[in-house]
Parts: C-alpha cells; structure tokens; sequence
C-alpha cells in the first residue's frame, strides 16, 4: 500500500505546477511584454530615454516590483516599504511576500482579488538596477521609464 501511495504522490503534485504555472503569467507577462517593446523600439529610434505605459484589463488595486538581478541592503529597505501593500492585495494564506528571496531580475504583480504573477521575460531586452515598485489604489495605468546605456537598457522609474 505505501507504494502505491508513494507512487501516486508525484501526480498529486499535478495540480499545484499546473497552478503555480498558471499564476506566473497574465500581468506579470504584459507588463513585460511593455517593457520588451519599449526596450526594442528605445534601441531602434536612436533616443536615450523613453517611457511605455501598462494598463492592467481591470481597474483594481495593483503593486508592480521589477527585481534587479542582485539585491542591496537599499533594495531590501526600500521592498519593506511595499511589503504591506502587495500583502494586503493577496488572497489571505496564498500570499507571496515582495521580500520573498528568489525574485531576482523578475517583474511581479500583485492585484487585488488574485494571486500574484511574476516572469523573467524581459531579461534579454532591459533590466533594473535596483528594486522598484508602485502602488495604484485606483488600479490606474503604470508609467515605465526606460534608459540605454549603449547596447544595454535599464527600467529606471515606475511612477
């Protein structure tokens, strides 16, 4: 019987990855869908700055943190600012703290009513130097402002 048992636990598990897998797309990946193209068309026009917009499909409550590949004492000072506000959107007992260790060159969005996404998508067209992050209580469009550096571009502000 305990084989049997021990055997089946992996498929047990289905449901989880499917879920888990699930919750690391929607926002988090159009926010860096927005990124990449303004990434691409910053490189391509000549310019040194530009700013792109993301709008979430519904107007609730929303945190967005873009992770830098390493984190500082700074990062970390500044994600215990934002901890509260994410962690108040999230479903009570399935939350993802923004202090959470492993996010690291990831764009994470938490919105009110739904669990957190989060992708490393935009690595290959832009990253963060350091941590940064917005609330919007009206669920209002977020501006993302983007500077190249020659070849390399980095996400600068979210206002």
């Amino acid at each position: 019987m305990m084989r049997r048992l021990s055997s089946l636990a992996p498929l047990s598990l289905l449901p989880l990855v499917v879920l888990l897998w699930a919750c690391s797309s929607n926002n988090a990946d159009s926010v860096s869908d927005a990124i990449v193209g303004g990434a691409d068309r910053l490189r391509s026009s000549g310019q040194t700055q530009a700013t792109v917009r993301w709008q979430p499909s519904d107007r609730k409550p929303y945190v967005v943190v873009i992770y830098p590949p390493f984190r500082t004492a700074a990062d970390e000072a500044f994600l215990d600012t934002i901890a509260n506000q994410a962690l108040e959107l999230s479903h009570a007992g399935a939350a993802i703290s923004p202090k959470a260790e492993g996010f690291r060159n990831t764009v994470v969005v938490w919105q009110q009513g739904g669990l957190a996404t989060f992708t490393g998508a935009f690595r290959s067209a832009a990253e963060a130097k350091q941590a940064l992050g917005v609330f919007k209580p009206d669920g209002s469009a977020t501006e993302i402002t983007l500077k190249r550096e020659g070849a390399a571009v980095y996400v600068t502000v979210l206002r």
